[in-house]
């Protein structure tokens, strides 16, 4: 099914081809399928926080509108085929994400010469009836032409993308509540991740939301959450931006791995799917990793008064959240009924770590 290219600093697996177009139509039919199911837990998991689960559905359906371009793309591009993980992923490889950058800067280009859509169509009917073959070369080209006209900036999933800036509510003394969000695709484990803080800004003025962006807020952000960093670190890095942002949550979803066909690690849970199940049946795990602020203190010295800082609980009580340095984690995992039956009758460990039952996907 696959070859393997290898690259530095990634094993052959880190960055798979897959062997031709068939198998990239069948991949892309696999990935959007997962991501649709996705979409759809939503709702089943966050129903009692509808702004979380909006959050998360946007990013969610960007995810899934790159997909559908990537697939446009790798239907005329044969001469770089996509990269992808099959190691605790089973997403395109982050430099895809880094191409789609490209693609985006030179996209006004590519679009600016050359026939459009219709006459193409045209172009292809007409050898089509004229010589009877298929017109190999002008598929290609439409493909390439309506893949550039598809690419937004504003409706895919990037290495780096933001979410709305929103006032949640107005406090006291202009102590204004505050709820941002961010997504990324990580270039160490080739998987998507969705970012919501919650906090709070003191100003001495009404110009709160003025005074954020003039500060440069979103790209501050960036900067200091651009990996998958513990989040006890990202939290603390973002309370040292200014004392006037007092960081009160931060949540991470981290998307994946989707464990199926195209996988090729040592997981138990690979093992298990390409032993008992079929072809089509697949785990789809993601996280949601919480840090929270419990009250806050000053840092004073000796010879200043010191900043105002923000105190951070971390659950001891459980090994995985020490380790992780968070407040709480709830695991989430979606599946075929007939996998889920397996794990109750003969892993039952495996569901009793998720936070609710698994959401069972159905195929047609």
């Amino acid at each position: 099914m696959k070859t393997s290219e290898v690259a530095e600093h990634f094993t052959p697996l880190d960055r798979s081809v897959l062997d031709g177009e068939h198998a990239y139509n069948q991949y892309f039919r696999y990935l959007k399928f997962a991501l649709e199911q996705f979409i759809n837990s939503i709702d089943h998991y966050q129903g009692d926080e509808p702004y979380e689960a909006k959050i998360i559905k946007d990013f969610s359906q960007k995810l899934l509108n790159t997909a559908e371009v990537l697939s446009l793309k790798y239907a005329f591009n044969d001469t770089h085929p996509m990269l992808i993980d099959l190691t605790e992923s089973g997403f395109p490889n982050h430099m895809e994400f880094k191409r789609l950058e490209d693609d985006l800067n030179k996209r006004a280009d590519q679009l600016k010469d050359g026939p459009n859509v219709d006459t193409l169509k045209t172009l292809i009917l007409d050898q089509m009836i004229r010589s009877k073959t298929e017109p190999v070369r002008l598929l290609k080209q439409i493909a390439k032409r309506t893949y550039f006209e598809l690419i937004d900036e504003w409706k895919l999933f990037r290495e780096h993308i933001s979410g709305p800036l929103e006032l949640m509510s107005k406090g006291k003394n202009f102590h204004w509540r505050y709820l941002y969000s961010w997504a990324s695709f990580d270039s160490v484990t080739n998987r998507p991740y969705i970012y919501i803080l919650v906090f709070d800004h003191f100003r001495q003025d009404a110009e709160a939301e003025k005074a954020l962006r003039s500060f440069g807020f979103v790209e501050s952000i960036r900067k200091v959450t651009h990996n998958t960093a513990p989040l006890k670190v990202m939290i603390s890095d973002i309370d040292a931006l200014s004392e006037l942002i007092m960081p009160k949550i931060l949540k991470r979803i981290a998307i994946g791995p989707i464990y199926g066909q195209y996988s090729q690690d040592e997981h138990p849970f690979t093992k298990m799917l390409k032993k008992r199940f079929d072809y089509n049946d697949f785990i789809f795990r993601y996280d949601a990793e919480v840090i929270f602020s419990v009250g806050q203190q000053r840092k004073e010295s000796f010879l200043t008064k010191g900043e105002l800082r923000q105190i951070f609980y971390i659950d001891e009580s459980n090994k995985e959240c020490m380790e992780k340095m968070i407040s709480k984690l709830n695991k989430y995992s979606i599946t075929s009924h007939g996998v889920w039956q397996y794990l109750s009758e003969y892993h039952p460990e495996a569901l009793n770590e998720l936070v609710v039952p698994p959401y069972i996907y159905h195929q047609d």
